[in-house]
């Protein structure tokens, strides 16, 4: 089953956003590139320039500044661009000029629009078109795309006074870049050659299944140093029409063609694709010789849509299962799972033979793709590779991204109509998220090639280089560690050596250790109120609104968050705003300029803490006494040493009012009962954590006052429990079980299972041998037997087991070990697979798409496999982007890494701070609908807000 909720579609990008209600000009006027001059001269009072000035190529940043605004002025920015066939595409973002009288693009954060924050090329990557499902794309490369830009007076896109307007033009062929049409033989494609004699490293550029000749990607490559190739392949001049059969003959002549040529440095070429294209890539360097490096773009494994022939062999194209197609709740095909599982003994001669290939290879992988699973393709592709004994092959994964991972800035394609299935299908990613991993991958992409086929590092444009590097470093409010995965989450995570070092800055270092006010010495200069809405003690689990008011209109402040957890660490926050007309602050209406967080974040001030001790995970152990918040109010924009204008205190509860606690010591059983309030009986569930051992009962505790008799179990390191576990026994689960099933106030017949992580598989296991469990909820776990065996009376699950070989450092320092798992030999049918086929109640997963603990979202799909493969319904299984391992209740802080139990050292759990928030909210209404449908409960005990 498809997730189909908001947040999730939000989350993953598939939402289409609605048209802009503003009106724009039928077409652009006659102006010079770089003028600010136009028809409605008389009426601009603003110059908005672009540097550096004159052309540059599409690849390239520029710096956008508006003068001659009044101090403090609002304005709207508009950027419109019509392609070849006419579509225009357009966007816009709100701003405040500065003390100048200025908008600097490189300094000033958008207020909302198309995009929010600090998007120095927004205006571009942001571009939608006004007619739906259309794609951009560059079709002629020897004329430019002109790009207008607006200043109006204003917050509204429409109806405001032009100030200002330039047109900036930007082009495909750099200067000085030589195109060769190319018709040898059977060889149809265009030839680019850098401006400065040759030889150059050469590379074969192939697209995917649209057909044609695209040339854009070639022709900016060719300005980077290299001899690039644009190669059509099919539904191009007197090639066939159709992909129903391929010769890889046809490709050795254009590999040939361009190893032969006297432009071309040898012995070698590259080869580079993107979807359909980049499996015909794999397939070249499997089978022909003289290919030295390969990129593949979202690529495949598996050959896909026709044969493919290669002398006297033959790749037959995989199976596909229509039935499979999804469709969302915007009308749109969703074809992510359409193709048969290479792993099936059925289909695996459709897998292309890649361990021949002689090449180095690099996978770039949108993480969100929806057009098939190229992170699992990617990851078969390294298996393969490193079990005929090559090299490991570097994957860089790039959470929110989708399919069409393009040159830097151009806007994302949400949907278009798909060639070969007729109709517009969803290609994943979210905007921002999408934009930045262009930027990284084309960086790539370069340093890739001229390592691999002795190119010069040099031609990479320093422009590009520095743009990349700074660009993340703008929230100089982020401690150390998080600051550096922040800056790089987006962009990757290397299953090789990585690349990338992130430098911080003074004034960085220098807050990163800033000290908290101390209230006694601001109280006499407080002249704001900082209100909080339902006023008094709430639950952690409930959203509130932030009011300030008493401020100046306009007033520059920042509002600071902070809290001490049982332990004495400090989790900090703060964001920067502009208070309104009437000199408020809402928190529910007032996007953040900066800080921990950007844009409209109105629980951002909680879910944005972090601790100022590294590794150090947020934690409730005690659920009686609630956790303080202090909230504060400072004059300016610096977090520390403003005026404080306001301060409270807000208390959360994890035990909410009414709900019993009842410590349980029954036989061997060691747990916490939380009772709803009012009479019973209520509808039970177990709740069970993960390898960290113990008894944490803030999850229960929470789940109790949403009407749910929860018993919150420990199984090892608790009193006298076991200290460690040399195996998972099913007979004491089933005891904890009986205890719920025969207590009084927890009503029949069956029960509900919550784990995470371990706790996760325990469920499962719980689930597949005892009776009476009617729901169970697995959050990020595997579905096997992992490092312990697991018993249940005679039936014995072995281990997987794990290669320590496997662990990855990442470039912080920190251990990566989401590989470290031994391959899952026979897919669904593997002896240490759970038996989830011999459970009788329904199983909703709910999976981070970036979990670094284990491949928890491949694991959802073997376990639906499996389930299938049984005669069973397909589960449910939700997947957010941009989620790490950890999926609390909501507005729990992101843990990015801390202390792991077993390997007793730090490591990574994936997941972007943002992404992974809006997750908890929505995997918190998801769990709770889930067991309120199949438990028998009601939305009583549920908040309406949440």
């Amino acid at each position: 089953m498809m997730a189909s909720s908001p947040a999730v579609l939000r989350a993953s990008g598939l939402c289409l956003r609605s048209p802009k209600s503003w009106a724009w000009l039928s077409g652009p006027p006659k102006v010079r590139p770089g003028s600010p001059v136009s028809w409605a001269a008389a009426r601009t009072a603003a110059t908005v320039t672009v540097e550096p000035a004159g052309r540059c190529s599409w690849d390239e940043p520029v710096h956008i500044v508006v003068r001659g605004l009044a101090q403090g002025q609002q304005v709207t920015l508009r950027a419109s661009l019509r392609d070849e066939k006419g579509t225009l595409f357009r966007a816009h973002a709100r701003y405040c000029a500065d003390a100048r009288g200025e908008l600097d693009l490189t300094r000033a954060s958008a207020l909302g629009g198309s995009f929010k924050g600090l998007e120095p090329m927004g205006l571009l990557w942001a571009l939608e078109s006004e007619e739906p499902f259309r794609r951009l794309v560059k079709r002629d490369v020897q004329t430019p795309f002109a790009v207008e830009l607006e200043v109006v007076d204003g917050h509204e896109p429409e109806g405001g006074r032009l100030l200002g307007r330039t047109v900036h033009e930007r082009h495909f062929l750099p200067p000085g870049v030589r195109r060769e049409p190319v018709r040898a033989g059977r060889v149809r494609a265009t030839l680019f050659l850098p401006p400065e004699p040759g030889p150059f490293p050469g590379i074969v550029d192939i697209f995917g299944a649209g057909g044609g000749l695209l040339e854009y990607r070639a022709s900016l490559l060719a300005g980077k140093g290299f001899a690039v190739m644009a190669l059509a392949y099919y539904n191009y001049e007197d090639l066939p029409k159709s992909l129903e059969t391929l010769h890889l003959e046809y490709f050795e002549e254009a590999v040939n063609y361009l190893r032969n040529h006297p432009q071309v440095k040898g012995p070698g070429v590259g080869l580079l694709g993107i979807s359909k294209g980049a499996q015909l890539c794999l397939s070249m360097a499997s089978f022909l010789k003289g290919i030295t490096a390969v990129v593949m773009i979202n690529g495949s494994v598996v050959n896909v849509g026709g044969a493919l022939h290669y002398k006297d062999e033959t790749l037959p194209p995989i199976h596909l299962d229509l039935n499979r197609i999804k469709v969302t709740k915007d009308g749109l095909v969703d074809i992510l799972d359409v193709l048969n599982s290479p792993l099936e003994e059925f289909n695996q001669k459709s897998i292309v033979p890649v361990e021949r290939a002689e090449s180095t290879f690099l996978f770039l992988v949108g993480q969100d793709d929806h057009n098939w699973k190229s992170e699992f393709y990617a990851n078969e592709a390294s298996k393969l590779l490193q079990a005929s004994g090559k090299e490991k092959p570097q994957i860089i994964c790039y959470p929110g991204t989708g399919h069409y991972i393009e040159p830097p800035y151009f806007p994302m394609c949400m949907a278009s109509l798909h060639t070969l299935v007729g109709r517009p299908v969803i290609w994943g990613g979210e905007p921002r998220a999408h934009a930045m991993a262009q930027v990284d991958a084309w960086k790539q992409i370069q340093i890739f090639f001229h390592k691999h086929l002795g190119g010069e590092k040099g031609t990479i444009p320093p422009k590009l280089e520095s743009f990349i590097c700074s660009a993340p470093l703008l929230e100089p409010s982020v401690s150390s560690l998080t600051r550096a995965r922040r800056a790089t989450w987006w962009c990757f995570y290397l299953k090789t050596s990585p690349g990338h070092v992130v430098h911080e800055s003074e004034e960085s270092r220098r807050l990163s250790h800033r000290l908290l006010p101390e209230p006694e010495k601001h109280s006499a200069g407080m002249t704001a109120t900082v209100r909080l809405e339902p006023a008094g003690r709430c639950r952690w689990d409930e959203p509130v609104r932030i009011v300030v008011r008493g401020l100046v209109p306009r007033q520059p402040v920042t509002l600071r968050a902070y809290l001490r957890d049982e332990k004495g660490t400090l989790f900090r926050a703060h964001a920067r705003y502009c208070a309104d007309a009437q000199g408020e602050v809402d928190l529910t209406r007032a996007p953040a300029l900066g800080g921990s967080f950007v844009g409209l974040e109105p629980m951002g001030l909680l879910w944005a803490l972090e601790p100022e001790k590294p590794f150090w995970r947020f934690v409730k152990r005690d659920v009686q006494t609630p956790f303080a918040v202090e909230l504060a109010v400072l004059d300016g924009h610096e977090p520390e040493g403003g005026r404080l204008l306001g301060r409270t205190v807000h208390e959360r509860d994890f035990l909410p009012p009414g709900v019993r606690r009842q410590p349980v010591r029954a036989g061997r059983v060691r747990a916490t009962l939380f009772l709803p309030p009012g009479p019973g009986p209520f509808p039970g569930i177990i709740d069970l954590f993960g390898v960290g051992g113990g008894l944490l009962e803030y999850r229960a505790s929470l789940l109790a006052g949403h009407g749910f008799a929860t018993l919150a179990l420990a199984y090892y390191d608790f009193e006298d429990l076991p200290k460690e576990f040399d195996s998972i026994n099913m007979d004491y689960f089933e005891e904890a079980l009986c205890y719920m099933l025969q207590h009084s106030e927890v009503k029949g017949p069956g029960i509900g299972l919550l784990g995470i992580s371990l706790g996760a598989d325990i469920c499962l296991s719980m689930a597949s041998f005892l009776k009476n469990v009617s729901a169970t909820v697995s959050i990020n776990g595997s579905g096997f037997s992992g490092n312990k065996s697991i018993y249940y009376k005679e039936t014995c699950i072995p281990p997987l087991g794990h290669d320590l070989r496997r662990v990855k450092i990442d470039f912080s320092g920190l251990l990566d070990i989401v590989d470290i798992r031994n391959d899952i030999v026979g897919g669904h049918e593997n002896l240490s697979m759970i038996p989830i086929e011999k459970a009788q109640g329904p199983i909703l997963f709910i999976v981070g798409q970036d979990d670094h603990n284990w491949r928890s979202e491949l694991y959802a799909q073997i376990a639906s496999e499996r389930l299938q493969a049984h005669g069973k319904e397909k589960p449910q299984i939700i997947s957010y982007p941009g989620t790490g391992h950890y999926i609390e209740p909501p507005y729990f802080p992101w843990c990015p890494a801390s202390l792991h139990k077993l390997l007793k050292q730090p490591v990574i759990w994936g997941g972007e701070p943002r992404a992974h928030s809006k997750a908890q909210v929505d995997a918190w209404k998801q769990i709770l609908t889930f067991f309120y449908t199949h438990l028998g409960g009601n939305w009583k005990g549920a908040s309406p807000k949440l």
